[in-house]
């Protein structure tokens, strides 16, 4: 009698942990599978700026977050890229706007986000730089701004230091949207 009742206590006790394993590893998936609408909420870009003269289009933008800075483009140029550089500018909370420099010292030059891969013309890349992370809890967005392109012919297109229209404009999940005019400074 003792024996059947050991037998018993085990087979129930390993059925009720299987039923409990299937049922993490169900609720687990199905968290991977709801997830994902509500991240991609709260990263909402709120718009692209591109001149006539822009060779790429931006597709989507994500400041980073997990320390990965990326960006979605496609080549609109009618030619293949060989090189290109972007610089960021980042707005505080009242949406002044300042170009991110080498660890945020002024004093250094502003950081490049250089991409020397191949992007063939109509082709649509997704460009990811790590340890980037521009994403702030509290400020008002980044501008990320496509300031050169080199193509494989060896002709340039270049942005001009006052201007900024190959553009892509975030802002950061606790604004609506952005209220003053995106003006942004000088590169020097």
């Amino acid at each position: 009698m003792y024996p059947s009742a050991i037998s018993k206590l085990r087979k129930f006790t390993f059925h009720r942990f299987s039923i409990n394993h299937r049922t993490a590893i169900f609720g687990f998936f199905l968290i991977l599978l709801l997830l994902p609408p509500f991240v991609r909420a709260q990263t909402t870009g709120s718009s692209t700026t591109a001149s006539a003269g822009c060779p790429i289009r931006f597709m989507n933008f994500s400041p980073g977050g997990a320390f990965w800075l990326n960006t979605r483009i496609k080549n609109t140029s009618g030619r293949t890229i060989v090189g290109l550089v972007f610089n960021a500018a980042l707005s505080d909370a009242t949406e002044h706007w300042k170009w991110y420099h080498w660890e945020f010292d002024d004093a250094r030059p502003i950081h490049d986000f250089d991409w020397n891969r191949k992007i063939k013309s109509g082709e649509t890349k997704r460009l990811s730089w790590d340890q980037v992370d521009l994403k702030f809890e509290h400020g008002g967005g980044v501008a990320f701004v496509l300031t050169s392109a080199l193509f494989d012919d060896g002709s340039i297109w270049e942005e001009s230091a006052d201007q900024a229209a190959c553009r892509y404009v975030w802002y950061n999940h606790h604004k609506e949207a952005l209220v003053r005019p995106v003006v942004l400074p000088f590169r020097q």
